[in-house]
This record gives C-alpha cells, sequence and structure tokens, in this order.
C-alpha cells in the first residue's frame, strides 16, 4: 500500500480535520488491517468513512490535535446517546470517561487502543454510540459502592451475598490489606500526587489537564496506568504472602479490582 493509494484517505481527512496530521506509514499500518482480502484496493478504500477514519488513526497515535478534534466533535453527542439510559450529567460525565479510557488508553502494555477497532465501514459517531451504550449500560448494572465514614481500612466486599467470597474475605482479608498498603507505597511521587488530585480533591481530568498542561486524555491514560500498575502489584504482593492457589489469588484479586476506588482513597486519607 503506498501513499498514492492513500491520497484518498488522506485528502480528505486533511480537509475534515484542519491541523491533524497523520503519517501516511503510519495511516497504512493503520488500515491495512480493516480492508477485505482479496477486495480491490482502491475501491475498498472509496468504500470506507475516509474523514472518520483518519482521525481514529490520529486519535489511536494520541495526536493531540485529532484527540481534542475528537473530543470537541463527539463526545458532547454522549448525552444523547445514553438519554433513555440516564440523562443525570454526573452519569454521562462518568460514561465519556469511560470512553476515553476504553478508547484511547490500551488494555496492556504493547496493545492497540479500542479506537482501532473502528473499521471505517459506518459513520464514526454511529459506531461510538453503540460503544457508549455499552459502556452505560455496564456501569448501571455495575453493584454500587458505598464508603463507610467510620472504616478507613481498604476492604474486600461483595455486591452480593456469596459464601465463596466470604470465605476468602475472612480467610485472606488481613493479607489484603497489608498487600494493598505495601503497593500503594511502591507508588512514586507523581503517581501519588496525581491520585490525590483524583480521589481526594475531587478534582477531574480537565481540571488535572489544566493543573500538568496536557491534554484530558493524557491524564485518562496516567490514571488508568497507575490503577493497572496498583492492580498488578497488588497481585504480586498478594501472591507471595498467600499460601494459596492462584485461583484463590485471582479471586482475591476479582474483589480488589471492583473495590480498587474506594481503597485507595481510604489509603490516601491523610
Amino acid at each position: 500500500m503506498t501513499e498514492r493509494d492513500l491520497a484518498t484517505v488522506i485528502q480528505r481527512g486533511e480537509r475534515r480535520w484542519p491541523g491533524v496530521k497523520v503519517d501516511a506509514a503510519a495511516l497504512a499500518a493503520h488500515v491495512r488491517p480493516l480492508l477485505p482480502e482479496g477486495a480491490p484496493l482502491l475501491a475498498s478504500l472509496e468504500a470506507l468513512h475516509a474523514e472518520d477514519l483518519y482521525l481514529a488513526c490520529g486519535c489511536a497515535l494520541a495526536d493531540d490535535k485529532a484527540l481534542k478534534a475528537f473530543e470537541a466533535e463527539f463526545l458532547p453527542q454522549v448525552g444523547d446517546y445514553v438519554s433513555q439510559i440516564d440523562r443525570d450529567p454526573v452519569f454521562v460525565d462518568e460514561v465519556r470517561q469511560r470512553l476515553r479510557e476504553r478508547l484511547f488508553v490500551p488494555a496492556e502494555a504493547g496493545a492497540r487502543p479500542r479506537i482501532c477497532e473502528y473499521t471505517g465501514r459506518g459513520a464514526l459517531g454511529a459506531w461510538l454510540r453503540v460503544v457508549a451504550v455499552r459502556v452505560a449500560l455496564n456501569l448501571r448494572r455495575r453493584a454500587k459502592v458505598t464508603v463507610s465514614a467510620e472504616d478507613d481500612e481498604p476492604a474486600l466486599r461483595s455486591p452480593a451475598p456469596d459464601p465463596e467470597v466470604d470465605y476468602l474475605k475472612t480467610r485472606y482479608g488481613q493479607e489484603f490489606r497489608a498487600a494493598f498498603r505495601a503497593t500503594l507505597d511502591t507508588l512514586s511521587r507523581d503517581e501519588r500526587n496525581l491520585l490525590k488530585l483524583h480521589y481526594l480533591e475531587g478534582l477531574n481530568i480537565d481540571e488535572i489537564g489544566v493543573a500538568y498542561h496536557v491534554h484530558r486524555a493524557t491524564v485518562a491514560r496516567w490514571l488508568a496506568a497507575a490503577r493497572e500498575r496498583i492492580l498488578e502489584e497488588t497481585r504480586r504482593q498478594l501472591a507471595d504472602r498467600l499460601d494459596a492457589g492462584s485461583d484463590d489469588v485471582d479471586s482475591v484479586l476479582a474483589l480488589v479490582r471492583s473495590q480498587l476506588d474506594v481503597s485507595i482513597y481510604k489509603l490516601l486519607k491523610p
């Protein structure tokens, strides 16, 4: 695939999104897996939503102007996308935040961000609507977590009574608390400051972005990376401390993941 092959995509993308620049080689690497095998190249490219695909590629490359264009063009529509689920502005803002993390933050090191799953065969807005509705439904189904003002220790809780979970909490609760405290001690000063701004000061990613002079998507990536590192280190600490099989460790870690925000808040409190 040559630059000439991609000329239509590049020209239409640059006209639609002024200032967004995507290298032809990077665009080729992004587009190639999306094209049907054996189909005529030019016909396949012309059938795609070139402008939207161009922007999605820029976002996948973490281009600041592409992210800002996506933010301005599509995220204001999220309220309409999920209005039949919940119109509450707080809920809608949470969906937006989850979308940023889901689309632009790779699930693991070396993985491609989920925005790469957009194929260009339909409009980006229509594709985003489907993703937003799924995120909203998952948030709605998620068990509500309450923080007890009298309990300053991170705790393992389950959303519903479960004998196996109760057993895990009873047997491994103390080890979990020790492992989680040890994990937070391994965080860098920058990571701790970021988490404190978010969890203790209540700043959202926009406000943190202003403080650090970075784009909100960058803050979302930082937060997601810090959370993931906490989970990975907690799992390592638990494996070292527990005389248990990997299944038990994974079961405890599943509870840790469900209570992560609450536990971080409690241990960061002065």
